[in-house]
């Protein structure tokens, strides 16, 4: 193969072999450092079709957090609480599949016309948000319908300022007024929620809601900071004054004819 210059010259046969394989070189990386180039512009500028599809597999790999009940012989936190526990107390232990750990206690029912409570510990990350947020959530995790809205006034606990919202459950003979609580502590992991009702559509008294939140207790917390929480909670605890109004007068003590009887001031 010869192949004629402008000159009119000619190169020996090795050199024209040379030349050939030179040329096919470089034609075969212009090739490929176009190829790397557009699957590099494609990878930087996705088209809508290209995203949808990654959207897809993403959710289709990392399905959303479910709850599951877990069996505990022990749980780290209880309610004390006597004016609500003869409405029924459930407690039930939680764990959701991304590691977030849930005790949830119960007093009453929220479609009946008698009062209502629930609390709610959480523990692990949770995501900074307000009580009416957490309320929304906490609702759609554990299947209650109910209708929430801001308050503006924090709750006065032994926990210290506790965001607050308002909310309401439908029932069979119309609707129960509740009021709602959250506070998150980031430090400890915790996230302390829940809801005090009326039984029906009356005002639900804030005094009331800070002695049942009051009424939460740790029982042999193992973690350093959410031990240091409730003890520190315990010492700037109040007492309550509605405990004042579970207890029965004592009677006065009178004669036969129904005077006061004079005080004995010596020993028997």
């Amino acid at each position: 193969m010869q192949i004629r210059l402008e000159a009119g010259g000619r190169l020996p046969d090795g050199r024209t072999r040379a030349a050939v394989l030179a040329l096919m070189a470089f034609a075969t990386i212009v090739v490929l450092a176009s190829t790397l180039v557009w699957m590099i512009a494609g990878r930087a500028y996705p088209t809508e079709g290209s995203l949808r599809a990654t959207m897809a597999i993403e959710a289709a790999v990392e399905p959303p957090p479910v709850w599951r009940s877990v069996a505990a012989r022990h749980g780290g936190f209880d309610v004390d609480a006597p004016r609500w526990k003869p409405l029924g107390m459930e407690t039930t232990h939680l764990r959701r599949s991304d590691g977030l750990s849930r005790e949830l206690f119960m007093f009453g029912d929220a479609g009946d016309n008698r009062r209502h409570a629930a609390i709610i510990v959480d523990r692990g990350e949770m995501a900074p948000a307000t009580a009416a947020e957490d309320m929304a959530a906490i609702a759609a995790d554990i299947g209650a319908t109910m209708q929430v809205s801001p308050n503006p006034l924090p709750l006065a606990t032994k926990f210290g300022a506790m965001g607050s919202a308002d909310i309401t459950f439908d029932t069979e003979r119309g609707h129960k007024a509740c009021l709602g609580f959250s506070l998150h502590a980031a430090d400890a992991g915790l996230r302390i929620a829940g809801w005090v009702c009326n039984g029906g559509p009356e005002i639900v008294s804030r005094q009331e809601v800070t002695c049942f939140i009051d009424r939460l207790f740790a029982v042999g917390l193992r973690d350093g900071a959410a031990a240091s929480l409730f003890a520190k909670a315990e010492l700037a605890r109040r007492p309550c004054p509605a405990q004042a109004a579970t207890t029965p007068p004592v009677a006065a003590v009178t004669d036969r004819a129904g005077r006061p009887a004079p005080l004995r001031l010596t020993r028997l």
